[in-house]
């Protein structure tokens, strides 16, 4: 339809102004002022036709400006959120190796950080539920700490204040 749509606001002027010329020739004045009111209102309709789609153009191209603006601020956030989670998760190991864990004892206390069960950390890391509760133990003791309480608020705090200090 839109490419037809020139053709046709072609034809019909063109056509009106033939059939004026037509009704001037042939002296029917009343014939051609009602043609020519016709003429006229087809010219105003026209213009308010092209000048709405062009402020639908314009506002179109604004909300798609917009909308890339918004995509950018997001995509941004999300950088700064995972580069975050980064520089978090890098400052656990300082800390887990600054307490001298191994590197089971790494993973099972970032697993109860994030509040894994004891069940739930031996099931993915295929171990016996004896060998994580010893793991736990072990963390819990070379941090100094109480549980597994304890060590989550010793990082979650730190999010809080910023970096965790290294004991």
């Amino acid at each position: 339809m839109t490419a037809r749509l020139p053709l046709l606001l072609t034809i019909f002027p063109a056509y009106q102004a033939w059939d004026l010329y037509q009704l001037v020739a042939n002296g029917a004045t009343y014939h051609v002022l009602t043609e020519a009111a016709a003429t006229v209102a087809f010219l105003a309709v026209l213009y308010l036709v092209i000048r709405d789609r062009r402020r639908a153009a314009r506002e179109f191209d604004e909300l798609a400006s917009s909308a890339k603006v918004t995509e950018r601020a997001s995509q941004e956030r999300n950088d700064d959120a995972r580069q975050t989670t980064r520089d978090f998760l890098l400052s656990m190991q300082k800390q887990f190796d600054a307490w001298k864990l191994t590197p089971s004892e790494k993973d099972v206390a970032l697993m109860l950080v994030k509040g894994l069960s004891l069940d739930e950390i031996a099931r993915l890391r295929e171990s016996g539920s004896k060998t994580v509760r010893q793991h736990a133990t072990n963390v819990y003791a070379k941090a100094k700490l109480e549980g597994r309480h304890q060590l989550a608020a010793y990082f979650l705090e730190d999010l809080l204040v910023g970096a965790p200090a290294v004991r």
